[in-house]
């Protein structure tokens, strides 16, 4: 198949993916935590909220000479970097959040990183320092670009019932919900020069099912640290790693 109907395939094999209808997403999305646990959410999530432009720049050094593809990962970068103002990058707007839950920085980060959420940072610097681009781009792109929307509306939804939080405070997460619309366009044609033929299409894919088990075993972790207990059809870590 083309490069065109693959990823087509692939959009409809991503938004099936389990971690799309986590039970996490489905508790917490119903505003069913306590206050502790929206802190705890918030603290643990951060960790990975402030380290995952790291992985486009990580790409971005990954790239080789394609000029084109660099620019594409640079423009979704530049929108991470708030358009370069230090009080509208992600990692600040997502501390907004966590000022308006009446956090300091001392107790966002004080907390050790639960193992969960860690894997999944380890597993996104591991596939995009890979020295097989479409690894990476699997990852940062099918995997980051078409799951974030859905995932932020159901963490907007939940935050909004369980907290009294203005809309303001939220802008972190719903700003991804029509951003990444923008990116997933960009994404999908920087990927597919990778993608057209049969061993592309597979390393692209292996990179995007890699993420997303990821994500599942980071969201079982989640659910854990808010409701003190396991997430029912809890994910088997090693999956996340397995090549």
């Amino acid at each position: 198949m083309d490069s065109t109907e693959f990823l087509g395939r692939l959009k409809r094999e991503v938004i099936g993916h389990p971690a799309l209808v986590h039970p996490f997403l489905e508790r917490f999305g119903e505003g069913d935590a306590s206050e502790e646990g929206v802190r705890t959410f918030a603290i643990q999530y951060y960790r990975h909220v402030r380290v995952s432009r790291l992985y486009l720049a990580s790409l971005i050094s990954n790239c080789g000479h394609d000029e084109k593809l660099q620019l594409a990962l640079a423009e979704i970068l530049f929108d991470e970097y708030g358009h370069l103002n230090p009080e509208e990058t992600h990692p600040a707007l997502y501390r907004r959040f966590m000022e308006a839950l009446g956090l300091a920085e001392e107790e966002w980060e004080a907390p050790t990183t639960i193992p969960e959420v860690q894997l999944y940072v380890s597993v996104h610097r591991e596939l995009t320092r890979d020295p097989d681009v479409r690894l990476g781009l699997g990852a940062m792109g099918p995997a980051s670009e078409w799951p974030v929307p859905p995932i932020y509306v159901r963490l907007t939804e939940g935050l909004k019932k369980a907290t009294d939080l203005p809309d303001e405070a939220l802008e972190i997460f719903t700003s991804h919900v029509t951003m990444d619309v923008t990116h997933a366009r960009i994404m999908m044609d920087a990927i597919a020069p990778y993608a057209e033929d049969e061993e592309g299409q597979k390393k692209v894919r292996e990179g995007a099912m890699r993420s997303l088990d990821a994500r599942s075993v980071m969201l079982d972790g989640l659910y854990k640290a808010v409701y003190g207990e396991p997430a029912p059809l809890a994910h088997d870590p090693v999956r996340a790693t397995a090549p």
